[in-house]
C-alpha cells in the first residue's frame, strides 16, 4: 500500500505540473493568434497527423500534443488514486472533478477549432482549465499527507479560535469563487480584444472611472474585479495573521495568496505598458493559475477536520 501511495504521489504531482503547462501553452496559442494554426481540422492538423512548417501550426499542434499527454496522466492518476479513497477521502471529490474537467476542456478546445466560438465560451474554457489544474494540485497535496488507514479526512490541531477559523473558511472559499470570476473576466477581455482598450494604469484613458460601454467598459470591469479580490484577500491575510500561532499553515496560505494577487496587479500593468508582450501575458496567466490553486488549498486546509480520532483499541472511559 505504501509503495502504491508513493507512486500515486508522483503521478499526481506530474499531472498538476502538466496541467499548468497545458494552461500556459493555451494562453500562448491565444496570445500569438495561433488558434487556427491547424485550420478547422481536429484531431488532425490540415488533414495530416503532423503540423505544417509554420509558427502558428507548430504552436497549435504542440498544445494539442501536450494536452493529449496530460489526458493520459489524468487517467493514470485517477486509476491509481481511486483505491486510496478510504484513506484520502478528498479523492472522492478531486478525482471525478479532475477527470471530468480535462474531458470537458478537451471537448471545448476541439469545438473551438471546428466551429466558430464566442468569447464567452473561450473564457469558460480557461476557467475549466483552472479547475482541472486546482483539482490535480490539491490532490497532490492531499496524497503527500501522512494518514492512518482509518483516518479518512485530513486532521488539524483543534486549537484555533472557532469564530476566527470559521471566518477564515468562508473568506477563503468565497475568495476562490471570486478568483474564478476574475479569471473569467480576464479571459473574456482577451478573447474580446479589449486588452488595450484602456491606455494607462490604474486610470483608463485618463479617467479613473470611465463610461461603462464598449471595450474600455469591459476592461474596466475586469480591473474593478481585480481590485475587489485584492481587498478580499487582504481580509484573508488579516484573519490568517490572527491564526498564525494556532494554525500557521493557514497564515502561510493567506500570505502566499496576497502575494500573488499583488503580483497579478503588477503583471497586469506590465501587459498594458508593453502592448501585450508574450512573456508578460504568460506571467499574468501563471499568476492567476497559482493564485486560484492557493485559494483552493487554503479552503481545503481550513475546512478539514479539526479533532483527532481516538487511537486504535483505545480503552473505554472508566465508569464511576
Amino acid at each position: 500500500m505504501e509503495k502504491r501511495i508513493r507512486i500515486t504521489r508522483r503521478f499526481a504531482m506530474a499531472t498538476a505540473i502538466g496541467m499548468l503547462i497545458v494552461l500556459l501553452m493555451g494562453a500562448r496559442v491565444t496570445s500569438t493568434g495561433s488558434g487556427e494554426g491547424c485550420g478547422k481540422d481536429w484531431p488532425l492538423c490540415h488533414g495530416t497527423w503532423l503540423p505544417q512548417d509554420t509558427f502558428e501550426s507548430i504552436t497549435e499542434y504542440s498544445h494539442r500534443l501536450v494536452t493529449g499527454i496530460e489526458g493520459m496522466l489524468v487517467v493514470a492518476t485517477s486509476i491509481l488514486a481511486w483505491p486510496l479513497r478510504h484513506r484520502y477521502k478528498e479523492t472522492l471529490i478531486l478525482v471525478p472533478l479532475m477527470a471530468g474537467t480535462i474531458v470537458l476542456q478537451s471537448l471545448m478546445g476541439a469545438a473551438a477549432v471546428k466551429w466558430p466560438t464566442s468569447p464567452e465560451i473561450m473564457a469558460t474554457h480557461f476557467g475549466i482549465s483552472l479547475i482541472c489544474l486546482a483539482s490535480a494540485a490539491v490532490l497532490s497535496n492531499v496524497l503527500h499527507e501522512d494518514r492512518d488507514e482509518d483516518q479518512g479526512w485530513s486532521i488539524a490541531p483543534d486549537t484555533a479560535n472557532p469564530s476566527t477559523l470559521n471566518q477564515f473558511k468562508w473568506i477563503a472559499l468565497s475568495g476562490a469563487v471570486l478568483a474564478i470570476v476574475v479569471a473569467y473576466s480576464g479571459a473574456y477581455v482577451r478573447h474580446k480584444g479589449a486588452e488595450l482598450a484602456c491606455t494607462g494604469w490604474p486610470t483608463c484613458n485618463g479617467k479613473l472611472i470611465p463610461e461603462f460601454g464598449g471595450l474600455h467598459g469591459i476592461h474596466t470591469i475586469h480591473r474593478l474585479l481585480a481590485l475587489a479580490i485584492s481587498l478580499w484577500l487582504l481580509a484573508l491575510l488579516w484573519k490568517g495573521y490572527t491564526l498564525r500561532t494556532s494554525r500557521p499553515e493557514l497564515f502561510k496560505m493567506s500570505v502566499i495568496a496576497f502575494g500573488f494577487v499583488i503580483m497579478q496587479s503588477i503583471f497586469g500593468k506590465i501587459v498594458v505598458d508593453t502592448g501585450l508582450a508574450l512573456m508578460a501575458t504568460l506571467a499574468h496567466a501563471f499568476g492567476m493559475s497559482v493564485l486560484f490553486v492557493t485559494l483552493c488549498e487554503a479552503t481545503r486546509l481550513s475546512w478539514r477536520a479539526t479533532s483527532a480520532p481516538l487511537p486504535r483499541h483505545a480503552p473505554l472511559p472508566a465508569v464511576a
